[in-house]
């Protein structure tokens, strides 16, 4: 992956945030794309442009809990499955090893020894 005004064109960190937020993160961080921001599942044509990034949101689906953060883990896995079922959710103490790879039907709520979430679920 390339960085720089004209060079970056992955966003990995942008999983589980607001579309229209992402698209202007993504428009700001590469100048020569323009980001389309499509609900999941609209069809879109097959066509590979280099000055083109989709940015696919899932409707209305929650993604991020911040309000989670400083409640205890487990209650924290509970209201996340509650506002979306279709999402696998682990409870992680702080600093334990995980796979890196980036999914979007995944959150995982990082707790402290005490099992309080200390970083914001979303996810990814």
């Amino acid at each position: 992956m390339q960085h720089g005004k004209h060079g970056k064109n992955a966003w990995p960190e942008l999983v589980g945030k607001n579309g229209d937020y992402a698209a202007s993160v993504i428009e700001s961080e590469n100048t020569r794309v323009d980001a389309v921001v499509i609900l999941d599942g609209t069809p879109v044509t097959a066509d590979f442009r280099c000055d083109r990034v989709r940015v696919r949101v899932d409707g209305n689906r929650k993604t991020t809990w911040p309000e989670l953060v400083g409640t205890n883990g487990d209650y924290a896995a509970t209201v996340i499955k509650g506002d979306n079922p279709s999402l696998n959710v682990a409870v992680f103490v702080n600093g334990a090893f995980v796979s890196g790879d980036l999914r979007c039907d995944r959150v995982r709520v990082w707790v402290d020894g005490n099992r309080i979430v200390v970083k914001v679920p979303t996810a990814g």
